[in-house]
């Protein structure tokens, strides 16, 4: 509702405003356009400003101090989805919080302004905040903690700063109309654990959570959402949000007492479950993929061993019967025979090559060690003694700056290394062969570089050199089996890093991003 627009006092005391002089709170209207349409007597004291001098006048000019702050963006919200609004704010001017409950229409809104500041109760109240935000990051940012701990302290911590007596993460398993209480924080005379299951009927307010996939905040079940009275268990108090995980709901994160609350829940105190329930669902949004990686990476090692089993023995046979008739009739072949034997036997070997490098593939994830901290110059030397006999025979010089220590699995970054300093020999495109190795950081991350003098790598393919059995030269020039790119990106994303490759002139540039 809006004001009158006639500024005089003796005309407000016979209209309908006379009903908001009486009131105790401050309260003001404005119109669609954030102009003041009204302003009360207790709102010219509480903000020591006339109603004659801010009538017509827009609420962001003359109060700027409430710009960019929560009144604006409260207020913004309230005309957005026409929908009271209420929140709690501080005005800087008087030192002061407010209690601001904001009632909006289509041609403006009312805002009606409580003083709730109690230095002592506010300090407290803030000191109490502060602390529950302090004790959920400390148990967020334990990354050692298993998870399951998390939670639950995690719960115990809402339930003791929103005061309710039960906090549970429950899981609903559809497929058996059931709740499964996965995690629990109760006092320790009540009967409820981990892993107890109850029907979903018997949990309405859940039930409607999991519906809507909405929060559902009741200080009086009985008097806000009768409908919600459940008889079984009693709740007549409920603060309770959805947990999403790949876009469902997986249940719910709630918070619930058996007496209604003489104080309803308040928006920090919604923000607060929000905030933390938002985080379990990521948790369990990042573990579900790590469950799923984990089989997939397992499905691909399985395939890769049943593929290298059954595969090598007809490649035995096939070799084994290529070698016997090489050897019995050798003299009876022109040299195209000859020929065609050897291309038989190099396409064996070839492919035998191949099934072993993708058995080396799959493996990555499942067979790899623990990571340490590692020295990658004394990767990089450890390589040049097995590249030994390459770099001679080939007379290549490789060049190498100082490189970083990082965390990491040696035995595959030796493999990394390896791969792409024999890539750098085999394709310098020079004689003799010079590679550069170097490293760059920025902030806590370093580049390695493994350049080369030769062509580089057309940028069309850039990518394409990463992946499984594809390689940029053929069998003539000398190409490899496609694997070892393939194998060393997913080595670095083991590693939680990126591999790329970036031409410049006259000369390839391959990259290796390691985070520390």
């Amino acid at each position: 509702m809006t004001g009158p627009e006639t500024p005089g006092k003796s005309s407000r005391q016979s209209s309908p405003e006379a009903v908001l002089e009486r009131v105790t709170d401050a309260v003001f209207a404005l119109d669609e356009d954030w102009r003041f349409t009204y302003f009360n007597d207790r709102a010219e004291a509480m903000f020591q400003r006339e109603q004659a001098k801010l009538q017509g006048k827009g609420i962001w000019e003359e109060f700027p101090v409430m710009t960019d702050s929560t009144f604006q963006w409260e207020l913004e919200r309230a005309m957005e989805i026409q929908e009271p609004v209420r929140f709690e704010a501080y005005y800087p001017p008087q030192d002061s919080w407010f209690e601001v409950r904001v009632y909006p229409s289509e041609t403006g809104l009312s805002v009606y302004v409580r003083d709730i500041t109690d230095p002592d109760d506010r300090q407290q109240e803030l000191e109490e905040r502060e602390q529950a935000l302090r004790r959920a990051s400390d148990v967020m940012a334990a990354p050692d903690q298993p998870f399951s701990q998390q939670i639950t302290l995690l719960l115990e911590v809402v339930r003791t700063a929103i005061g309710t007596k039960f906090a549970t993460l429950s899981c609903v398993n559809e497929d058996y109309g059931e709740y499964i209480f996965e995690h629990v924080a109760t006092p320790e005379e009540v009967d409820l654990e981990s892993g107890d299951t109850t029907p979903l009927e018997t949990l309405p307010n859940c039930s409607h959570v999991v519906e809507t996939a909405e929060t559902l905040v009741l200080q009086d079940v009985a008097a806000e959402a009768p409908e919600l009275v459940d008889p079984e268990w009693g709740i007549s108090c409920y603060l309770g949000t959805p947990v999403i995980v790949h876009g469902e709901v997986y249940g719910t994160f709630c918070f619930y007492g058996m007496e209604a609350r003489t104080e309803e829940f308040s928006d920090w105190e919604v923000a607060f479950v929000g905030l933390l329930s938002n985080w379990v669902s990521n948790e369990l949004e990042r573990k579900a993929y790590e469950r799923e990686l984990e089989e997939s990476n397992e499905e691909l090692e399985q395939f890769a061993y049943a593929a290298s089993h059954d595969l090598q023995e007809p490649l035995r046979m096939v070799t084994s019967y290529l070698e016997l008739i090489d050897r019995r009739y050798s003299d009876d072949l022109d040299e195209d025979g000859r020929e065609f034997i050897d291309f038989a036997v190099d396409g064996a070997d070839r492919m035998r090559d191949m099934i072993d490098g993708l058995l080396e593939y799959s493996r990555v994830e499942t067979q790899g060690d623990s990571f340490e901290v590692v020295n990658l110059n004394d990767v990089l030397e450890d390589v040049r003694e097995d590249l030994q006999v390459k770099i001679e025979e080939d007379d290549a010089e490789i060049v190498s700056e100082d490189l970083p220590c990082v965390e990491g699995d040696t035995d595959q970054l030796r493999q990394v290394f390896q791969n792409l300093l024999d890539n750098a020999i085999e394709y310098s495109g020079e004689e003799p062969p010079r590679v550069h190795v170097a490293a760059e950081q920025a902030d806590d991350e370093w580049t390695v570089s493994v350049r080369d003098e030769g062509v580089g790598i057309d940028p069309t393919d850039t990518d394409r050199v990463f992946d499984v059995f594809q390689s940029l030269h053929t069998q003539v020039e000398g190409g490899g089996t496609g694997i070892g790119l393939a194998l060393c990106e997913r080595i670095i994303e083991r590693h939680g890093g990126d591999i790329g490759s970036t031409p410049t002139l006259a000369r390839g540039q391959r990259c290796l991003v390691l985070f520390r």
